[in-house]
């Protein structure tokens, strides 16, 4: 009977140790911290220009799906969306994938490099005739 109870009471133990450690992972600082390492090992990023700004994460299990805004230093009013999927792998997150998020205005992608033309566009523009 005893070690019935050494054994309920360390199992409580190592279960409230790992909520714990979970609910610390599951914030937006957390996935923040993912993202600008990420960023950082990029060889074009020049992250002084810029705030990156955590919108909203959403959490499921080992992965979460965040919505982060980059915002221009210089030109406040010209911000870009990226929508990014990270995975939680052995106890730290890690960058999966990101895609533009469109309606944020300005044409770059915060990873160097301009944004693929929407579909439809062939790329180039052309000028228009005013009437």
């Amino acid at each position: 009977m005893r070690w019935v109870g050494v054994t309920v009471a360390l199992v409580l133990i190592f279960s409230e140790a790992a909520c714990n450690r979970t609910g610390k992972l599951q914030t937006k600082d957390a996935i923040q911290a993912a993202i600008e390492e990420r960023l950082k090992s990029q060889p074009n990023m020049m992250m002084n220009n810029m705030n990156v700004e955590v919108q909203d994460v959403t959490f499921s299990g080992d992965t979460a799906d965040a919505n982060v805004k980059f915002r221009s230093k210089q030109a406040p009013n010209l911000a870009v969306g990226v929508r990014y999927r990270l995975r939680l792998v052995e106890g730290k997150w890690k960058v999966e994938s990101s895609a533009p998020l469109a309606g944020m205005g300005g044409d770059t992608h915060p990873h160097g490099g301009e944004l693929p033309p929407h579909p439809g566009d062939s790329g180039s523009v052309t000028p228009q005739p005013s009437h």
